[in-house]
């Protein structure tokens, strides 16, 4: 069995916004781990103009076995719910979406995504969980962070 999982994204850029986008920019990664299936592929982030056509991407990767499963990064309660839907209604499961969680950053408790994400048995991926090296011990009151 593989001991490395591979996870990459696909950053939504303004000049990138067909499904078949998704999947050329999915194939480049696939050929460049020289035919290795990724193991979580993601959008990286919200955009305002085409979001149903990345999740339509992410499903036409899925349905092609170049990736094992799909993901999100930094998605709301409302577009985790549109995007989980818009998946299922093609027989795609959402995996996961990244956010910013930590103990120091519990937005995600209070806003409801937490629970979104439950909800709809999308895992939390966390970044920034020891909250950019606060949590790690290395900042005291007689060390504080640079800057």
């Amino acid at each position: 069995t593989d001991k490395v999982t591979v996870a990459t994204k696909f950053a939504a850029v303004p000049w990138r916004t067909k499904p078949i986008d998704v999947v050329n920019a999915c194939r480049k990664s696939v050929e460049r781990l020289g035919g290795r299936k990724i193991d979580l592929y993601q959008i990286h982030f919200p955009n305002a103009w085409s979001n149903a056509e990345y999740w339509d991407g992410l499903a036409m990767a899925y349905d092609e076995g170049l990736v094992k499963s799909v993901g999100v990064s930094n998605y709301g309660v409302d577009a985790i719910r549109a995007c989980h839907k818009a998946l299922k209604d093609r027989g795609v499961p959402l995996a996961t979406n990244q956010i910013q969680y930590s103990l120091l950053y519990t937005w995600p408790e209070k806003n409801g995504l937490l629970q979104a994400c439950r909800d709809l048995g999308v895992d939390v991926l966390s970044y920034s969980p020891l909250a950019l090296g606060c949590l790690t011990g290395k900042y005291g009151k007689d060390s504080p962070p640079p800057g």
